[in-house]
């Protein structure tokens, strides 16, 4: 692992200075997951299991062109469509109720660092009226440049460590006057801190605000699981609540899976549960979704939406749900 400064310190001239922020980042990617273990390495690996499948069944296709390769390509295909049946679930779309009046819309973000362009999200927000919107990665200093421009709609803002850390280390919630006496509190049970909100139209059910650690080391995968691990028994407990945010984790994960107990994804049967959030640089048939809405079991999600915000890494994610009586 010595090698690595002294590669990168060789290759670092021939690198365009305004690619080098870039590309040092990517080695630092790279050499975090080197020194992160089989645990990291299975974490980053489980999140492109979409991919995976598409690779093996492609290449099944080609091996099947050739009468000697047609049994490693009956093998290849059967694991293929082994692994992708999940996938396939979640891409699945069912017929969805008509949205209705008593609906919660729930908006999430990461904002990336706060370098998302705040117009485009004061805009979004100005157009969609949502109840909640949770802002991974932004701080007060990135609610100090959105409220001004939200002026007029009823907004108020959280800031998870009260204004302590900067943008990338923070979540922001926003609660419209629509949803009603929300309460709202901080917690420290994660690395990142996270807001809890209860009261108004969310009545006696909590929503979480979160941004799980991504796992990338040793110390940060154990505190993913850590992490996932809250949020399971958040989902196990009497009334279930809404989790929304940057989960770092696709469903995928068996973490993610494990976590759900009571809840189920707001993407459940609209079509879009494969659709990438992340990078949002990609495609979004070439991402992965790590960005999400946790809803009740029984919560019926009306609109599920994911939308592109200028300015940022993820894409957002919009869902609309009619949640049960608690």
């Amino acid at each position: 692992m010595a090698l690595v400064p002294l590669v990168s310190a060789l290759v670092r001239p021939f690198v365009p200075r305004s690619l080098r922020p870039r590309v040092a980042e990517k080695v630092y990617t790279a050499h975090a997951l080197v020194r992160g273990g089989p645990a990291t390495f299975a974490a980053v690996v489980q999140a492109w299991r979409p991919h995976a499948v598409a690779s093996a069944l492609a290449g099944a296709a080609l091996l099947a062109t050739r009468r000697r390769t047609r049994p490693l390509a009956a093998g290849l295909a059967a694991a293929g469509l082994a692994a992708g049946a999940p996938v396939v679930r979640r891409a699945a779309r069912r017929a969805t109720a008509a949205p209705g009046p008593g609906d919660v819309t729930v908006l999430t973000a990461n904002v990336w660092h706060g370098h998302a362009d705040t117009g485009a999200l004061a805009a979004l927000v100005a157009d969609e009226r949502p109840h909640f919107v949770v802002l991974p990665e932004a701080g007060a200093d990135f609610r100090d440049k959105l409220m001004p421009l939200l002026a007029g709609l009823g907004y108020g803002a959280w800031v998870a460590s009260g204004g302590g850390n900067r943008d990338g280390h923070d979540v922001l919630l926003l609660v419209g006057e629509h949803a009603g006496d929300v309460r709202v509190r901080a917690d420290h049970r994660m690395r990142l801190p996270h807001l809890e909100a209860t009261g108004g139209v969310l009545g006696a059910r909590t929503l979480y605000a979160v941004h799980p650690t991504a796992p990338m080391s040793r110390r940060s995968t154990a505190w993913w699981h850590d992490e996932l691990a809250l949020v399971r028994s958040w989902c196990a407990g009497p009334v279930a609540p809404l989790v929304a945010g940057d989960f770092n984790a696709t469903f995928d994960h068996p973490a993610l899976r494990a976590a759900l107990g009571g809840c189920r994804s707001a993407a459940d049967g609209t079509g879009r549960g494969v659709v990438g959030t992340f990078p949002a640089g990609l495609p979004r048939w070439l991402g992965i979704q790590i960005d999400h809405v946790l809803v009740p079991a029984d919560a019926v999600t009306t609109r599920f939406e994911v939308l592109d915000l200028a300015g940022a890494d993820h894409r957002a994610v919009l869902a609309r749900v009619r949640l049960p009586r608690c």
